[in-house]
Protein backbone atom coordinates (compact mmCIF):
# COMPACT_ATOMS: atom_id res chain seq x y z
CA UNK A 1 0.00 0.00 0.00
CA UNK A 2 1.31 3.46 -0.95
CA UNK A 3 2.16 5.60 2.07
CA UNK A 4 0.12 8.73 2.68
CA UNK A 5 1.82 11.97 1.67
CA UNK A 6 0.84 14.43 4.40
CA UNK A 7 1.17 17.33 1.96
CA UNK A 8 -1.69 15.86 -0.08
CA UNK A 9 -4.16 16.62 2.73
CA UNK A 10 -5.79 19.90 3.62
CA UNK A 11 -5.82 20.86 7.28
CA UNK A 12 -9.40 19.64 7.62
CA UNK A 13 -8.64 16.35 5.84
CA UNK A 14 -5.70 15.75 8.19
CA UNK A 15 -7.95 16.44 11.19
CA UNK A 16 -10.48 13.89 9.94
CA UNK A 17 -7.69 11.39 9.27
CA UNK A 18 -6.49 11.78 12.86
CA UNK A 19 -9.98 11.59 14.39
CA UNK A 20 -10.63 8.43 12.42
CA UNK A 21 -7.72 6.89 14.30
CA UNK A 22 -8.81 8.12 17.70
CA UNK A 23 -6.54 11.17 17.95
CA UNK A 24 -7.69 14.73 18.71
CA UNK A 25 -8.04 17.05 15.70
CA UNK A 26 -5.67 19.67 17.15
CA UNK A 27 -2.75 17.33 16.51
CA UNK A 28 -3.06 18.32 12.84
CA UNK A 29 -1.67 21.79 13.51
CA UNK A 30 1.22 20.33 15.50
CA UNK A 31 2.14 18.00 12.65
CA UNK A 32 1.91 20.78 10.06
CA UNK A 33 4.21 23.03 12.12
CA UNK A 34 6.81 20.27 12.19
CA UNK A 35 6.68 19.90 8.40
CA UNK A 36 7.93 23.48 8.02
CA UNK A 37 10.85 23.24 10.42
CA UNK A 38 14.49 22.77 9.57
CA UNK A 39 16.56 19.97 11.00
CA UNK A 40 13.62 17.73 11.82
CA UNK A 41 14.48 14.06 12.02
CA UNK A 42 11.20 12.64 10.80
CA UNK A 43 8.19 11.60 12.81
CA UNK A 44 10.30 10.27 15.67
CA UNK A 45 11.50 13.82 16.38
CA UNK A 46 7.95 15.11 17.01
CA UNK A 47 8.35 14.94 20.77
CA UNK A 48 5.14 16.87 21.44
CA UNK A 49 3.13 14.01 19.88
CA UNK A 50 2.30 10.83 21.79
CA UNK A 51 4.40 7.80 20.94
CA UNK A 52 1.40 5.91 19.55
CA UNK A 53 0.68 8.64 17.00
CA UNK A 54 4.33 8.91 16.01
CA UNK A 55 4.40 5.15 15.45
CA UNK A 56 1.25 5.27 13.31
CA UNK A 57 2.70 8.08 11.23
CA UNK A 58 5.91 6.12 10.69
CA UNK A 59 3.89 3.11 9.52
CA UNK A 60 1.37 4.81 7.23
CA UNK A 61 2.63 8.24 6.15
CA UNK A 62 5.67 9.91 4.60
CA UNK A 63 7.32 13.15 5.65
CA UNK A 64 7.71 14.20 2.01
CA UNK A 65 6.77 12.70 -1.32
CA UNK A 66 10.16 13.80 -2.70
CA UNK A 67 13.76 12.80 -2.03
CA UNK A 68 16.42 15.50 -2.31
CA UNK A 69 19.24 14.19 -4.50
CA UNK A 70 21.39 17.33 -4.81
CA UNK A 71 21.44 21.09 -4.30
CA UNK A 72 23.39 23.65 -6.32
CA UNK A 73 23.94 27.17 -5.01
CA UNK A 74 24.65 30.29 -7.09
CA UNK A 75 24.35 34.09 -6.93
CA UNK A 76 26.25 34.22 -3.63
CA UNK A 77 23.68 31.99 -1.97
CA UNK A 78 20.61 33.85 -3.25
CA UNK A 79 19.68 31.09 -5.71
CA UNK A 80 19.54 27.38 -4.96
CA UNK A 81 18.50 24.65 -7.39
CA UNK A 82 17.18 21.39 -5.97
CA UNK A 83 17.29 18.07 -7.78
CA UNK A 84 14.43 15.95 -6.47
CA UNK A 85 13.17 12.43 -7.08
CA UNK A 86 9.60 11.21 -6.79
CA UNK A 87 8.59 7.88 -5.28
CA UNK A 88 8.11 6.59 -8.85
CA UNK A 89 11.72 7.50 -9.64
CA UNK A 90 11.12 10.58 -11.79
CA UNK A 91 13.57 13.46 -11.39
CA UNK A 92 12.46 17.08 -11.29
CA UNK A 93 14.05 20.40 -10.40
CA UNK A 94 12.91 23.32 -8.27
CA UNK A 95 14.62 26.67 -7.73
CA UNK A 96 14.70 28.82 -4.59
CA UNK A 97 15.24 32.52 -5.27
CA UNK A 98 15.86 35.06 -2.51
CA UNK A 99 15.17 38.73 -3.28
CA UNK A 100 16.66 40.78 -0.41
CA UNK A 101 14.82 43.84 0.87
CA UNK A 102 15.99 46.89 -1.08
CA UNK A 103 15.18 50.61 -1.23
CA UNK A 104 12.22 50.29 1.13
CA UNK A 105 10.77 47.17 -0.51
CA UNK A 106 10.13 43.99 1.41
CA UNK A 107 12.29 40.98 0.74
CA UNK A 108 10.73 38.12 -1.19
CA UNK A 109 11.45 34.41 -1.28
CA UNK A 110 10.19 32.77 -4.44
CA UNK A 111 10.03 29.05 -5.19
CA UNK A 112 9.99 28.08 -8.86
CA UNK A 113 8.30 24.68 -8.96
CA UNK A 114 7.90 21.96 -11.56
CA UNK A 115 4.50 20.55 -12.48
CA UNK A 116 5.72 17.68 -14.66
CA UNK A 117 8.81 15.56 -15.10
CA UNK A 118 9.94 16.63 -18.55
CA UNK A 119 7.61 18.44 -20.95
CA UNK A 120 5.64 17.55 -24.05
CA UNK A 121 5.53 21.03 -25.62
CA UNK A 122 9.00 21.00 -27.20
CA UNK A 123 9.89 24.72 -27.31
CA UNK A 124 13.13 25.17 -29.24
CA UNK A 125 14.81 27.36 -26.59
CA UNK A 126 14.02 25.16 -23.57
CA UNK A 127 16.16 22.29 -22.26
CA UNK A 128 13.18 20.63 -20.55
CA UNK A 129 11.34 20.34 -23.86
CA UNK A 130 14.08 18.07 -25.21
CA UNK A 131 13.30 15.45 -22.57
CA UNK A 132 9.73 14.73 -23.60
CA UNK A 133 7.06 14.15 -20.98
CA UNK A 134 7.95 11.53 -18.38
CA UNK A 135 5.14 12.01 -15.84
CA UNK A 136 2.63 14.42 -14.34
CA UNK A 137 3.42 15.36 -10.75
CA UNK A 138 0.83 14.92 -8.02
CA UNK A 139 -0.42 17.87 -6.01
CA UNK A 140 1.64 16.58 -3.06
CA UNK A 141 4.80 16.49 -5.18
CA UNK A 142 4.20 20.09 -6.25
CA UNK A 143 3.50 21.24 -2.68
CA UNK A 144 6.48 19.34 -1.28
CA UNK A 145 8.83 21.39 -3.47
CA UNK A 146 7.61 24.47 -1.59
CA UNK A 147 7.80 22.77 1.81
CA UNK A 148 11.38 21.65 1.14
CA UNK A 149 12.27 25.24 0.30
CA UNK A 150 10.53 26.40 3.48
CA UNK A 151 12.66 24.06 5.60
CA UNK A 152 15.86 25.24 3.95
CA UNK A 153 15.01 28.89 4.43
CA UNK A 154 14.02 28.13 8.02
CA UNK A 155 17.48 26.64 8.56
CA UNK A 156 19.01 29.87 7.24
CA UNK A 157 16.64 31.98 9.38
CA UNK A 158 15.50 34.04 6.38
CA UNK A 159 11.75 33.43 6.64
CA UNK A 160 9.01 31.49 4.88
CA UNK A 161 8.33 31.34 1.12
CA UNK A 162 6.36 34.39 -0.02
CA UNK A 163 5.73 33.55 -3.67
CA UNK A 164 5.41 30.50 -5.91
CA UNK A 165 5.90 30.47 -9.67
CA UNK A 166 4.84 27.50 -11.77
CA UNK A 167 7.66 28.06 -14.24
CA UNK A 168 9.77 24.99 -13.63
CA UNK A 169 9.74 21.77 -15.63
CA UNK A 170 6.52 21.05 -17.51
CA UNK A 171 3.39 22.76 -18.83
CA UNK A 172 1.17 23.34 -15.77
CA UNK A 173 -2.10 23.39 -17.71
CA UNK A 174 -1.43 19.92 -19.11
CA UNK A 175 -1.59 18.74 -15.49
CA UNK A 176 -4.61 20.89 -14.73
CA UNK A 177 -6.36 19.06 -11.89
CA UNK A 178 -3.23 18.43 -9.80
CA UNK A 179 -1.95 21.97 -10.31
CA UNK A 180 -5.23 23.56 -9.22
CA UNK A 181 -5.39 21.23 -6.21
CA UNK A 182 -1.81 22.19 -5.31
CA UNK A 183 -2.71 25.90 -5.47
CA UNK A 184 -5.58 25.30 -3.03
CA UNK A 185 -3.30 23.32 -0.70
CA UNK A 186 -0.60 25.98 -0.83
CA UNK A 187 -3.13 28.55 0.32
CA UNK A 188 -3.36 26.64 3.61
CA UNK A 189 0.43 26.83 3.93
CA UNK A 190 0.31 30.62 3.72
CA UNK A 191 0.74 31.14 -0.04
CA UNK A 192 -2.31 32.99 -1.33
CA UNK A 193 -3.30 32.21 -4.95
CA UNK A 194 -2.61 35.89 -5.63
CA UNK A 195 1.03 35.15 -4.78
CA UNK A 196 1.16 32.40 -7.41
CA UNK A 197 2.22 32.93 -11.03
CA UNK A 198 1.27 30.23 -13.54
CA UNK A 199 3.22 30.21 -16.79
CA UNK A 200 1.67 28.51 -19.82
CA UNK A 201 2.72 27.98 -23.42
CA UNK A 202 -0.86 28.73 -24.42
CA UNK A 203 -3.47 26.01 -23.90
CA UNK A 204 -6.51 28.14 -24.66
CA UNK A 205 -9.30 25.86 -23.32
CA UNK A 206 -7.47 25.43 -20.00
CA UNK A 207 -6.83 29.19 -19.72
CA UNK A 208 -10.57 29.79 -20.06
CA UNK A 209 -11.28 27.01 -17.56
CA UNK A 210 -8.80 28.53 -15.12
CA UNK A 211 -10.60 31.87 -15.45
CA UNK A 212 -13.78 30.19 -14.25
CA UNK A 213 -12.01 28.77 -11.16
CA UNK A 214 -11.87 32.25 -9.62
CA UNK A 215 -8.48 31.58 -8.02
CA UNK A 216 -6.93 34.89 -9.01
CA UNK A 217 -3.49 33.52 -9.82
CA UNK A 218 -1.39 35.68 -12.12
CA UNK A 219 -1.18 34.27 -15.64
CA UNK A 220 2.05 34.45 -17.64
CA UNK A 221 1.86 33.48 -21.31
CA UNK A 222 5.00 32.26 -23.08
CA UNK A 223 4.55 34.17 -26.33
CA UNK A 224 8.07 34.50 -27.86
CA UNK A 225 6.87 35.55 -31.32
CA UNK A 226 4.51 38.12 -32.77
CA UNK A 227 3.25 36.19 -35.79
CA UNK A 228 2.06 32.63 -36.21
CA UNK A 229 4.62 31.47 -38.79
CA UNK A 230 7.49 32.02 -36.36
CA UNK A 231 5.62 30.93 -33.23
CA UNK A 232 4.68 27.65 -34.94
CA UNK A 233 8.41 26.96 -35.13
CA UNK A 234 9.33 28.19 -31.65
CA UNK A 235 6.32 26.91 -29.69
CA UNK A 236 4.65 24.02 -31.59
CA UNK A 237 1.41 24.21 -29.57
CA UNK A 238 0.73 27.39 -31.56
CA UNK A 239 -0.45 25.23 -34.45
CA UNK A 240 -3.45 24.30 -32.30
CA UNK A 241 -3.93 27.62 -30.55
CA UNK A 242 -2.63 30.49 -32.71
CA UNK A 243 -1.75 33.91 -31.39
CA UNK A 244 -5.13 35.58 -32.02
CA UNK A 245 -7.01 32.95 -29.98
CA UNK A 246 -4.35 33.07 -27.27
CA UNK A 247 -4.59 36.85 -26.88
CA UNK A 248 -8.37 36.62 -26.80
CA UNK A 249 -8.12 34.05 -23.97
CA UNK A 250 -5.69 36.37 -22.17
CA UNK A 251 -8.19 39.24 -22.33
CA UNK A 252 -10.95 37.00 -20.98
CA UNK A 253 -8.73 35.72 -18.17
CA UNK A 254 -7.73 39.24 -17.17
CA UNK A 255 -11.37 40.39 -17.15
CA UNK A 256 -12.48 37.41 -15.05
CA UNK A 257 -9.60 37.52 -12.56
CA UNK A 258 -8.92 41.23 -12.32
CA UNK A 259 -5.22 40.42 -12.72
CA UNK A 260 -2.85 41.82 -15.32
CA UNK A 261 -1.55 39.15 -17.71
CA UNK A 262 2.18 38.94 -18.43
CA UNK A 263 3.51 38.16 -21.91
CA UNK A 264 6.85 36.36 -21.66
CA UNK A 265 9.22 36.80 -24.58
CA UNK A 266 12.56 35.02 -24.80
CA UNK A 267 14.85 37.15 -26.95
CA UNK A 268 16.82 35.08 -29.48
CA UNK A 269 19.48 36.78 -31.56
CA UNK A 270 18.56 36.99 -35.24
CA UNK A 271 15.28 35.13 -34.73
CA UNK A 272 12.71 37.30 -32.93
CA UNK A 273 14.59 40.46 -31.98
CA UNK A 274 13.91 42.75 -34.96
CA UNK A 275 12.38 46.24 -34.50
CA UNK A 276 9.12 45.24 -36.17
CA UNK A 277 8.63 42.44 -33.65
CA UNK A 278 9.22 44.90 -30.80
CA UNK A 279 6.53 47.28 -32.07
CA UNK A 280 4.03 44.48 -32.64
CA UNK A 281 4.75 43.09 -29.16
CA UNK A 282 4.01 46.49 -27.63
CA UNK A 283 0.70 46.61 -29.50
CA UNK A 284 -0.22 43.11 -28.30
CA UNK A 285 0.57 44.00 -24.69
CA UNK A 286 -1.63 47.08 -24.97
CA UNK A 287 -4.45 45.01 -26.47
CA UNK A 288 -4.57 42.73 -23.41
CA UNK A 289 -3.71 45.52 -20.90
CA UNK A 290 -0.73 43.36 -19.99
CA UNK A 291 2.95 43.58 -19.23
CA UNK A 292 5.92 42.18 -21.16
CA UNK A 293 8.79 40.27 -19.56
CA UNK A 294 11.74 40.21 -21.94
CA UNK A 295 14.08 37.30 -21.19
CA UNK A 296 17.45 37.18 -22.96
CA UNK A 297 17.83 33.54 -23.91
CA UNK A 298 19.87 31.53 -21.44
CA UNK A 299 22.37 29.08 -22.98
CA UNK A 300 21.35 25.43 -23.02
CA UNK A 301 23.56 22.42 -23.87
CA UNK A 302 23.65 21.50 -27.54
CA UNK A 303 21.99 24.68 -28.79
CA UNK A 304 23.48 27.30 -31.10
CA UNK A 305 20.75 29.82 -30.27
CA UNK A 306 21.98 32.82 -28.31
CA UNK A 307 20.67 35.99 -26.69
CA UNK A 308 21.16 39.39 -28.34
CA UNK A 309 23.71 41.73 -26.80
CA UNK A 310 22.71 43.67 -23.70
CA UNK A 311 22.52 46.86 -25.78
CA UNK A 312 20.28 45.18 -28.37
CA UNK A 313 17.98 43.94 -25.59
CA UNK A 314 17.69 47.47 -24.22
CA UNK A 315 16.92 48.84 -27.69
CA UNK A 316 14.26 46.19 -28.20
CA UNK A 317 12.66 47.00 -24.82
CA UNK A 318 12.59 50.70 -25.69
CA UNK A 319 10.69 49.94 -28.90
CA UNK A 320 8.19 47.73 -27.06
CA UNK A 321 7.46 50.68 -24.81
CA UNK A 322 6.73 51.31 -21.13
CA UNK A 323 4.96 47.98 -20.69
CA UNK A 324 8.25 46.08 -21.09
CA UNK A 325 10.94 45.13 -18.58
CA UNK A 326 14.03 42.99 -19.09
CA UNK A 327 14.18 40.08 -16.68
CA UNK A 328 17.75 39.63 -15.57
CA UNK A 329 18.68 35.97 -15.21
CA UNK A 330 19.17 34.42 -11.82
CA UNK A 331 20.95 31.14 -11.35
CA UNK A 332 22.38 30.61 -14.82
CA UNK A 333 25.67 29.53 -13.21
CA UNK A 334 23.75 26.71 -11.57
CA UNK A 335 21.76 26.01 -14.78
CA UNK A 336 18.74 27.15 -12.82
CA UNK A 337 17.68 30.04 -15.06
CA UNK A 338 14.70 30.22 -17.39
CA UNK A 339 14.71 27.39 -19.94
CA UNK A 340 17.66 25.55 -18.40
CA UNK A 341 15.95 22.98 -16.15
CA UNK A 342 16.41 19.41 -17.30
CA UNK A 343 17.30 17.42 -14.14
CA UNK A 344 19.87 14.74 -14.97
CA UNK A 345 17.63 13.08 -17.54
CA UNK A 346 18.75 12.17 -21.04
CA UNK A 347 16.82 13.79 -23.90
CA UNK A 348 14.77 11.47 -26.10
CA UNK A 349 16.97 10.96 -29.21
CA UNK A 350 14.23 11.39 -31.82
CA UNK A 351 12.77 14.36 -30.02
CA UNK A 352 16.23 15.91 -29.74
CA UNK A 353 16.76 15.43 -33.48
CA UNK A 354 13.44 17.09 -34.33
CA UNK A 355 14.13 20.09 -32.10
CA UNK A 356 17.69 20.48 -33.42
CA UNK A 357 16.33 20.40 -36.97
CA UNK A 358 13.86 23.17 -36.13
CA UNK A 359 16.65 25.13 -34.45
CA UNK A 360 18.91 24.80 -37.50
CA UNK A 361 16.11 26.01 -39.75
CA UNK A 362 15.67 29.05 -37.50
CA UNK A 363 19.36 29.91 -37.63
CA UNK A 364 19.59 29.48 -41.41
CA UNK A 365 16.28 31.10 -42.35
CA UNK A 366 14.43 32.89 -39.54
CA UNK A 367 10.90 33.50 -40.74
CA UNK A 368 9.69 37.04 -41.17
CA UNK A 369 6.21 38.38 -40.51
CA UNK A 370 3.46 37.65 -43.03
CA UNK A 371 3.21 40.13 -45.85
Amino acid sequence: MTALALSSLSREELRRWLEGRGHPAYRADQIRRHLLRAGEGGFASMSDLPLQLRTELEESAVWSSLEVLAATIADRGLTEKLLLRTEAGHEVEAVMITHPAWDGSRGRRTVCVSSQAGCAIGCVFCATGRLGLRANLTAAEIVDQVLEAARRWDAASVGRPTNVVLMGMGEPLQNYHQVVLAIHLLHEWGISPRQVVLSTSGLVPEILRLAEEGLGVRLAISLHATHDELRDRLVPINRRFPIASLLDAARKYSAASGRRVTLEYVLIRGVNDDPGAARRLGQMAASVHGHVNLIPMNPIPGSDLRAPSAAACRDFAALVGPRATIRHSRGDRATAACGQLRASLTPEPRRQERILARELALVESPSGPPA
